[in-house]
């Protein structure tokens, strides 16, 4: 058998099993009742999960408590959701005379780990993904009464563009979501976003692109998660009333895309205990090979936890090493 008839075979081996993969995808999807969302987030470029689809209650108080506890911790502030806030102590950038971020929660208390393996996010990312979502990021942003993104709202693409400034159309690089603690309303800051605008295959950034006539918000009660594509435009409106607007954002981004917070050195062996599975180490990126020193790449992470499309995309048989 030549070289080209082998090539042929491996590529008809591939195709049937990214099929197979794909269909197996969709029906999972299918099961959760999230074909629909899939299809907004494809035509519009984001969509929103209703609370009962997402987590229970009794999580979503247990989140949002833990995360009231962290920027206490950090602010020195007593916080109330009835009241407005500042960053007291705290000095983590970027902030606003009315918001600040809690970054790296994935490390701060067992609960985000959990979340992390929430079966709607992991089903959307691992689509628009291409079953090669790692967690970025994972963060809250803390708002109350003030003018913070002033008119432009702080549009922007989460997407990284390319040396000419472009956004991928033909494949996803990244996608986000906003778990909401609090209620979603535009006069309590809810998210700002420009429909359809993943489509335009750039980030923002003429004057026009700011015009708050193509901005619209995205409104949803405690306990929605709003997902989006990773080009959609987006920012958020100032938050008008008095109290807090407290969210849990999971930024994900395709494999070979550098992730925003360091994660992979700092996941602990008691972390792997609580999660076992394979899919939260792919998550963290214990699957990433990169970021090796002058021994060169260290491959147990690959042998262990590595993909079917990881593995194929070796020239050589990694169990041999």
């Amino acid at each position: 058998m030549d070289l080209f008839a082998v090539v042929r075979i491996i590529s008809l081996v591939m195709k049937v099993s990214n099929t197979i993969n794909q269909k197996s995808s969709i029906n999972h999807l299918e099961t959760l009742k999230l074909l629909e969302n899939i299809k907004e987030v494809e035509e519009v470029g984001y969509t929103v999960i209703p609370p009962e689809k997402v987590a229970s209650e009794e999580q979503r108080k247990n989140i949002l408590n833990t995360i009231l506890k962290i920027a206490e911790k950090k602010t020195g502030n007593v916080l109330d959701l009835s009241e407005n806030t500042n960053s007291g102590k705290y000095k983590a950038i970027p902030q606003t005379e009315s918001q600040f971020v809690l970054y790296s929660l994935l490390f701060e208390d067992p609960i985000f780990e959990k979340w992390l393996m929430n079966e709607v996010i992991i089903s959307l990312s691992s689509y628009f993904l291409n079953n090669q979502a790692q967690l970025s990021s994972m963060s809250s942003f803390i708002k109350w009464k003030g003018k913070n993104y002033k008119t432009a709202m702080g549009l922007h693409a989460d997407t990284q563009p390319s040396p000419n400034n472009k956004l991928p159309t033909q494949w996803v690089d990244a996608c986000n979501s906003v778990y909401c603690l609090t209620d979603y309303t535009k006069k309590d800051g809810a998210l700002a976003v420009v429909p359809r605008s993943h489509k335009f295959a750039r980030p923002p950034s003429s004057a026009n692109d700011f015009d708050s006539n193509n901005v619209i918000p995205i409104e949803a009660p405690a306990g929605s998660l709003i997902f989006w594509h990773g080009n959609l435009w987006h920012g958020a409106y100032p938050k008008l009333t008095d109290g807090l607007r407290v969210n849990l954002t999971t930024f994900m981004t395709h494999r070979r895309i550098k992730t925003q917070e360091s994660i992979k050195h700092q996941v602990t062996q008691d972390m792997l205990k609580r999660n076992p599975s394979k899919e939260f180490a792919r998550m963290v990126g214990l699957n990433d090979s990169n970021g090796f020193n002058e021994d060169g790449p260290d491959m147990n992470g690959i042998l262990k936890y590595g993909t079917e499309d990881q593995m194929k995309r070796f020239t050589f048989n990694v169990k041999d090493l």
